[in-house]
């Protein structure tokens, strides 16, 4: 997100259900792309609509990508004897 744009998102997200938080370096300072932006991370729990989600904060002013991956490109599924198997 736009470094600028922090305050607003922050609250925009909060109206969403989401628990934002800035992304920091071990020293305390926020993390910053090589774009100058910053990245806000979320925890929303479960997410029932993540492409809904998804549209809703990309229109948040001053967002610039979202994390959210609503259909992966695999899956695995942890088999009883530790093994995984790919779906």
């Amino acid at each position: 997100m736009h470094q600028f744009a922090r305050n607003i998102a922050t609250i925009q997200i909060r109206k969403l259900g989401g628990k934002p938080h800035i992304r920091l370096l071990d020293r305390g300072y926020p993390f910053v792309t090589e774009n100058g932006n910053i990245i806000l991370d979320c925890e929303f729990g479960e997410i029932s609509k993540p492409k809904e989600l998804a549209r809703k904060i990309i229109e948040i002013p001053g967002v610039i990508e979202v994390g959210i991956f609503s259909k992966p490109d695999i899956i695995y599924k942890i088999k009883e004897n530790g093994k995984f198997e790919a779906l």
